[in-house]
């Protein structure tokens, strides 16, 4: 219950209790002098001493039952009305903190507000989130369609007299009495279109966040200055929980926002590695076709001779050859340009590994780099998303073909330590090596040391390795080359859970749990 309404009770009630004590102890004298008058000389009764006595005596025994009397005659006629509803409210108001999301909340403050006191319109207006203006979120007594209609400027005359006025509830007939003619007019505009015979501003912190409006279906007298203090309580509370609904909107907008960006950055360092591959596939590709069309162009010269018979089974055998090889050029290609939010399955990591050198074969032959890889022994199957380790392989791979350039090895192997259960992983390479001091930065998301790179290959493959509990570090030396291990326990490997749609970064988290502190 509000503190205002408290305080006013609280005096009323012992203002009527001094008056009853008063009228009892009065009334017990008169009477009680009448009766002793015949026992008692006349000077003894008129003594005040003995006047006061009395009265004190009646007041101390009447007084638990009067103030009885004055609290059920509170409780079950003179506030009982107001006093539920305000109570209502703030049990509302402290329900209200343990809601962070906008649309439940100003529901759930329209509605209730509208059928505690019995109104005839309630709106809840804010900032819009893509306009420059403020709109009904939610209300109580109005169409769907009209709520969509109304929109309020922020140079509006309501809003500015709430910004001037502060936390005071604005009553419609009251303010347009304190302007002009022509302001008035625009004021009342603003009271129109919100159905508005009273604003409560909405203020956490000194921070204007929104208005409640609403209306009744019988006079502005039903309310008094009581109930408008009460109102601006309510509204302190409130203030608090729309903002913090507000932060949770605005983060979660935010974190999508991220998100979009994540997708966005893991998608280009696909398109930057099918550009670094694009040289040499056009290569392979253009060879077959080109056979393709020789032996096209040979069997039609010799379609008049006697021998062409004998020759078309051979060219055509040719042709489909050829037309598988550049067939399975594209199809490799494609594999590795899927979507990597398909489920895990048990995977042949040496089969994999073979798929990823054959799609860079093209490239690595035309930069003179010869690619070689070994398996220690038998592999145990291992459970996991192709896409996501063909990424991992052609990230390590890329990155040595990157750091030799031309003329070199690159060597990759996959072994099984039994002891451990730990499948490893290991590329090296005889490129430049990697200075000291950018050994601890190869991980880090957008660090590069080559133009026209992005530095997200290694940060991927990292994330990747990490969501299967595994680790990844490098050996390095300047002018000797560079070896990156991967190490996957074999143990996650039997947990067959759902891949999930996109890589999460580790810099782009959720953050709604922050919003509500």
């Amino acid at each position: 219950m509000s503190l205002y309404v408290k305080k006013r009770k609280r005096v009323l009630k012992k203002v009527l209790i001094g008056f009853s004590l008063f009228f009892v102890g009065s009334t017990a004298y008169v009477l009680f002098s009448s009766l002793t008058s015949r026992f008692f000389p006349y000077p003894f009764m008129g003594n005040p001493v003995f006047a006061v006595l009395i009265t004190t005596l009646a007041a101390l025994l009447t007084y638990k039952p009067l103030d009885y009397l004055m609290t059920q005659l509170f409780k079950n006629y003179l506030f009982r009305k107001k006093s539920y509803s305000h109570m209502a409210l703030m049990d509302l108001a402290e329900e209200l903190a343990t809601i962070l999301d906008l649309t439940e909340l100003a529901n759930l403050v329209v509605n209730t507000f509208g059928e505690t006191l019995h109104l005839k319109t309630v709106a809840l207006v804010i900032p819009s989130r893509i306009r420059d203006d403020y709109e009904i979120i939610s209300a109580y007594g109005w169409n769907v369609s009209d709520c969509k209609r109304v929109r309020l400027p922020k140079d509006s005359p309501l809003l500015r007299m709430i910004q001037d006025g502060g936390p005071h509830v604005l009553v419609r007939d009251r303010a347009l009495r304190t302007l002009d003619w022509q302001e008035a007019n625009r004021l009342a505009h603003d009271f129109d279109s919100l159905r508005a015979s009273w604003v409560i501003p909405f203020f956490a912190r000194e921070e204007f966040v929104g208005v409640l409006t609403f209306s009744s279906y019988i006079p502005e007298s039903i309310f008094d200055e009581g109930d408008f203090h009460f109102f601006r309580e309510f509204a302190q509370e409130v203030a608090k929980c729309v903002r913090n609904a507000l932060s949770v909107q605005e983060l979660k907008l935010a974190n999508q926002e991220l998100q979009d960006v994540q997708s966005q950055l893991l998608q280009s360092i696909k398109i930057q590695a099918i550009e670094q591959l694009a040289t040499g596939i056009a290569h392979e590709i253009h060879n077959p076709l080109t056979i393709i069309s020789g032996k096209a162009q040979v069997l039609l010269l010799q379609k008049d001779r006697a021998s062409y018979d004998e020759r078309v089974e051979e060219v055509l055998k040719t042709i489909v050859k050829q037309t598988k090889r550049a067939a399975d050029i594209t199809k490799k290609l494609l594999m590795f340009s899927q979507s990597s939010g398909s489920p895990k399955e048990m995977l042949d990591l040496s089969q994999v590994l073979e798929d990823t050198i054959a799609l860079v074969s093209y490239q690595t032959s035309l930069e003179g780099i010869e690619v070689t890889r070994s398996v220690a022994g038998a592999l145990p199957p291992y459970y996991a998303n192709v896409h996501e380790f063909r990424e991992v392989f052609l990230n390590l791979i890329l990155n040595a073909v990157q750091s030799i350039g031309s003329k070199g090895k690159i060597h990759c192997e996959i072994r099984y330590r039994c002891q451990d259960e730990i499948l490893e992983i290991s590329v090296s390479d005889t490129g430049k090596g990697i200075d000291p001091q950018n050994r601890d930065k190869v991980f880090n998301p957008f660090f590069t040391t080559r133009t026209n790179a992005v530095g997200l290959g290694l940060f991927v493959t990292k994330q990747i390795v990490h969501r299967y509990a595994g680790s990844i570090r490098v050996e390095s030396r300047v002018g000797e080359g560079s070896l990156f291990i991967v190490q996957l326990p074999l143990m996650e490997s039997s947990k067959r859970v759902p891949a999930e749609k996109s890589l999460p970064l580790p810099f782009l988290k959720q953050v709604e749990s922050e919003a509500s502190s």
